[in-house]
């Protein structure tokens, strides 16, 4: 299913971004699971599929880094969410698997806030990075050839005008973990005959040709899935074209991938001098890697947060579990 190919939540410079609470998920039934013990939510999720499938239901499990942030069908108009990034609970009916948070707790608690916020702290340095360098490229680029090239990718995917306009749907395919940046191209692989993947250090080139090809299927009425960038999630950094079967992909400094039927495209061709910065660019890469080290010993604290409130959390058994299947299938 192509809603299983992407990841739903993930670590930004703003805090824990999850899609899984926004209103396009929404359903009749929407369930926040809150509990301390973090492997009780997984297993009471893994229930929740098995128990769809099983009734014949589509399901979409809002995957994140390493684990599952809820679990969605749309046959079976039901949502169940984890409630540690959710702070608005007006539409969802609250499932319980812990008891009252004790001393215990609360001090893990505390030592896993500050954990994410020193995460936090050192990624939005890196967004600071991120755009010092696109900037300073930025002001090398050949906008004109840029628009051409762009132009002439979009008549080659054989999109044409339908007459209406399309729906645009944002998705990770990456996200930030202890062990480094994960990235996930199921997507790509499943769902596109052709990508296109642009070579860009920075992402400055690769930026406005994403987002003028993905202005294009939009006005000429094709849905667009915007695999947006942690760094920034209100920009698409890839973008994939179900119903033309059509891909791009962005090879940056800090993640890069290869696809069956890929052409790739070097960013370096649209600069007027590709050598004007390096020197500048090469030390902020370095200066970036450095920083996101930071994040990844981070992310690292929290994890080990989270086996800690595995130990203490005394209902994360099948008891609690078996209570909580009740109450969001039998209601």
């Amino acid at each position: 299913m192509l809603g299983n190919c992407f990841y739903y939540g993930g670590y930004t410079p703003d805090g824990y971004c999850s899609f899984a609470v926004k209103p396009y998920f929404s359903a009749g039934r929407n369930y926040v699971v809150r509990g301390y013990s973090p492997s009780a939510k997984q297993r009471l999720f893994n229930e929740i599929k098995t128990e769809l499938k099983n009734n014949g239901h589509d399901c979409t499990c809002f995957r994140a880094d390493g684990r599952s942030d809820g679990v969605f069908s749309r046959s079976a108009d039901l949502r169940v969410i984890d409630g540690t990034y959710c702070d608005d609970e007006n539409d969802f009916i609250p499932v319980y698997l812990d008891g009252d948070c004790d001393k215990s707790t609360y001090e893990i608690l505390k030592k896993r806030k500050e954990a994410e916020d020193r995460a936090v702290r050192f990624l939005s340095a890196c967004r600071c990075i991120s755009n010092d360098m696109m900037r300073l490229e930025n002001s090398n680029i050949d906008i004109a050839k840029i628009n051409r090239f762009s132009t002439r990718l979009w008549s080659q995917t054989g999109g044409e005008l339908k007459g209406s306009v399309g729906t645009e749907y944002k998705r990770f395919v990456s996200c930030i973990t202890s062990d480094g940046i994960e990235i996930n191209t199921q997507a790509f692989d499943n769902n596109c005959d052709k990508v296109t993947v642009i070579a860009d250090r920075t992402g400055a080139c690769a930026r406005r040709i994403t987002d003028r090809v993905r202005r294009y299927a939009l006005s000429a009425g094709y849905d667009v899935i915007s695999c947006v960038c942690p760094m920034n999630v209100s920009v698409a950094e890839h973008i994939i074209i179900p119903e033309l079967h059509y891909g791009i992909f962005v090879n940056k400094h800090y993640h890069n991938a290869t696809f069956r039927g890929g052409i790739k495209v070097i960013a370096s061709r649209f600069f007027n001098d590709c050598n004007e910065n390096k020197n500048r660019i090469d030390f902020s890469i370095k200066a970036y890697k450095s920083l996101m080290q930071e994040v990844f010993s981070s992310l690292e604290a929290v994890e080990y947060c989270d086996s800690e409130l595995d130990k203490v959390s005394s209902d994360s058994g099948a008891q609690a579990i078996g209570k909580s299947l009740q109450l969001i299938f039998n209601s």
